[in-house]
């Protein structure tokens, strides 16, 4: 006949389960909020485009194709048309709110990290004959105008005034843009 081997639960067993339970407790506390907060910033993150050269010099309608990159050079003649994050300027304004002054940005930031607010990578954009359109942040915008540098002391070192606006999407930048 074989042996039966008897089992005793005693103090150390509870103790045993007590730890493990306690351990998981730990372990799911620590890991799932970091993996929660990895998924909101994935969910909520946007294309940089800071380091994009346009592939041709001009856009379809003639006006010159700038990259932000290019934004320290000399300004160029007449129309340009740049892409870039439309970001609320020198006051929080929520969306859908009629605006003609936006801020345009290379980077729109995510939930955990706002944007790079540098003169340097900023654009003032102000709407031709001041006709409004409703404020969508950091919504991906092409805007075209004439660019010029800022006066001293405002908050971009650029503006493009008598701009117009359009929505753009992600494939604006496979299509219009490389690295450099």
């Amino acid at each position: 006949m074989g042996a039966r081997l008897i089992v005793r639960q005693g103090p150390n067993a509870v103790l045993r389960r007590r730890e493990s339970r306690t351990l998981a407790i730990v372990i799911a506390s620590v890991a799932g909020p970091c993996l929660l907060m990895f998924f909101l910033i994935g969910a909520d993150m946007r294309s940089d485009l800071s380091d994009l050269r346009p592939r041709s010099a001009t856009f379809g309608d003639g006006a010159r194709l700038i990259g932000w990159s290019q934004l320290g050079a000399l300004l160029p003649e007449g129309r340009v048309r740049m892409l870039g994050y439309m970001m609320d300027g020198y006051k929080s304004v929520p969306d859908g709110t009629p605006i003609t002054t936006f801020m345009l940005m290379p980077e729109a930031g995510h939930l955990l990290h706002p944007a790079h607010r540098d003169p340097d990578e900023r654009v003032e954009v102000r709407l031709a004959d001041g006709s409004p359109v409703p404020y969508s942040d950091r919504a991906m915008t092409w805007a075209e105008g004439y660019l010029k540098r800022s006066e001293k002391g405002a908050g971009a070192a650029y503006a493009l005034e008598q701009a117009t606006v359009s929505r753009a999407d992600e494939r604006a930048i496979s299509q219009w843009f490389g690295f450099r």
